[in-house]
């Protein structure tokens, strides 16, 4: 098994056709929202969702906003970013699709 065939069997993870991960649990990746692969602790390149496991490794991601300094987010602007982007990802899969 590898990176990306133990997050895919989670289903919570989604991936487009180049293999780049597209959602984590309905979040979106896109725009303010990224996600930190790690592979035992150590972030790595989505580019290695390849790479195989073994059975005593640890597969995690950590999904968060990128705020720039300077800006003030209260915690209900914050959860506006994250919540309903459902659209963005029909639209991500639509591309990926053509």
């Amino acid at each position: 098994m590898n990176i990306g065939q133990a997050l895919a069997s989670t289903g919570v993870v989604r991936f487009n056709v180049n293999g780049r991960i597209i959602s984590v649990n309905g979040i979106v990746i896109a725009g303010n929202v990224e996600v930190i692969l790690r592979l035992n602790g150590r972030p790595i390149p989505q580019t290695l969702l390849n790479l195989p496991i073994q059975s005593r490794d640890v597969v995690g991601l950590e999904v968060f906003v990128r705020v720039l300094r300077g800006n003030e987010w209260g915690s209900d602007q914050l959860s506006g970013i994250l919540e309903n982007n459902f659209e963005e990802l029909q639209r991500l899969e639509e591309e990926d699709q053509q």
